[in-house]
């Protein structure tokens, strides 16, 4: 990382932690039944990984369940590489400030709806993603552990001995089925 963009995402990390003084969210946990609205929100450059996601969207929906995606495109004008849905919106380059805060309409309304669950599925650090999940007002939070994941999401599943998306949402379909 570039010494300006070092110090522009300091300045992010250092609004998100004012952010999450603020921020007032009760904790209640959900099995995948008993959940009304789920969001996901990922790392959607690699659209292999965007493709596991949309099943896993799309499998959800099968089960009747209100789902809505959240997808950060590394790229200054995703534009050309996907267009929104009504459960798959995206954001770029274009939506963070210079200090790497995602804005925008689509931003705004995912980190203030009360989501029965929230799934995280960024594999890897990514700002962006890590101030949406963080901020989300969301009733549960899961994703894999390590990083930021271990003091925003309330439920980690460790996926060191296969860390792969595929693998992650696997466990968390397993998991989130056991909870009572």
């Amino acid at each position: 990382m570039s010494g300006v963009k070092n110090i522009q995402e300091k300045l992010g990390r250092f609004k998100l932690k004012k952010e999450l003084k603020r921020l007032n969210r009760t904790i209640k946990a959900f099995n995948i039944e008993k959940a009304s609205t789920i969001g996901i929100i990922y790392n959607a450059t690699n659209r292999s990984e965007a493709e596991i996601v949309k099943k896993f969207t799309q499998h959800l929906k099968e089960e009747r369940k209100d789902v809505l995606s959240l997808g950060f495109i590394d790229s200054k004008d995703s534009s050309d590489i996907v267009t929104p849905h009504l459960s798959y919106t995206y954001f770029d380059r274009k939506n963070l400030s210079k200090s790497q805060v995602p804005n925008g309409v689509d931003v705004e309304n995912f980190i203030k709806k009360p989501f029965s669950i929230l799934i995280d599925l960024n594999m890897n650090d990514c700002f962006p993603i890590e101030y949406i999940s963080t901020l989300s007002i969301a009733k549960f939070k899961v994703g894999a552990e390590g990083g930021y994941k271990n003091t925003s999401c309330d439920m980690l599943i460790d996926v060191s001995q296969k860390p792969q998306l595929d693998y992650l949402i696997i466990q968390i379909k397993h998991y989130l089925k056991m909870l009572k």
